[in-house]
């Protein structure tokens, strides 16, 4: 398969019976860092754009995740569309943190023996938050993995996958799962061929999170010397995790 040059397009654009949308960057709700962060603008528009011949929507994900509701927002309307379309989603590296939840939509989900799914509890950042914001924040943070995550990995789920396995997974680290523990828990087809290592777009957010396998880091060289908007996007993810670890300290381990 080619590498990607835009964020979606036509597998054949002879019958257009089939269309590939690729998932290459961060999930975002707002500014974009980089070309290949993908907005609710640009998914909305790359749904519409689909001709109605299409029946089969392949989705390739190399992803570090993002904003959940934006995720929600992009599963919603993968939802309406499957009526007429049966979507397929490839790992083609990472699915990492909401882009794990992202897939979960799909009709069928396949995965490379060399990539990786990652879970773990949705973060917020709380700078400057008082102990009564703290503790509201933790509640929406409790709803929002309860309607979103659990609900969405738990449609795809195993016979192994019960509701305390998942929340046991989602209370603690980082969880990176390679392709075969993934399909344990998961109604995912591992392919038996390995994909050639595919950089995600987002290498400098995907070296934030805890536990990162190193082969997901290699794939190209990381600038040591942080640009301006990598220092941003660091304090960013440094916020979200100071504020999860300050819901911990007031709420007695609710979150990590």
């Amino acid at each position: 398969m080619k590498k990607p040059n835009k964020f979606w397009e036509l597998r054949s654009a002879k019958d257009e019976k089939s269309a590939d949308l690729f998932i290459y960057g961060a999930i975002i709700s707002g500014y974009k860092w980089n070309e290949a962060d993908i907005t609710i603008t640009e998914f909305t528009q790359a749904l519409d754009s689909l001709p109605k011949s299409v029946k089969t929507l392949n989705m390739y994900v190399n992803s570090p995740g993002g904003s959940v509701f934006t995720t929600v927002a992009m599963m919603n309307q993968l939802e309406r569309r499957k009526s007429n379309l049966t979507i397929n989603a490839y790992v083609d590296g990472v699915a990492a943190s909401a882009a794990s939840f992202l897939i979960m939509k799909a009709d069928n989900i396949y995965m490379y023996k060399n990539t990786f799914l990652m879970i773990h509890k949705p973060m917020t950042s709380l700078w400057g938050a008082n102990a009564v914001e703290c503790r509201e924040q933790a509640d929406w943070l409790d709803k929002t993995e309860m309607k979103t995550c659990l609900l969405a990995y738990l449609s795809k789920g195993t016979a192994s996958l019960t509701e305390e396995k998942l929340n046991e997974l989602l209370d603690g680290k980082d969880n990176w799962l390679d392709a075969d523990e993934a399909a344990e828990l998961f109604n995912i087809t591992v392919l038996a061929e390995e994909k050639d290592a595919v950089a995600c777009a987002d290498l400098e957010l995907l070296q934030l999170y805890d536990g990162t396998p190193a082969q997901l880091l290699g794939t190209q060289q990381i600038n040591t010397k942080p640009t301006e908007d990598f220092a941003q996007r660091e304090k960013i993810a440094a916020e979200a995790k100071a504020g999860a670890a300050f819901i911990e300290t007031i709420l007695g381990g609710m979150y990590q």
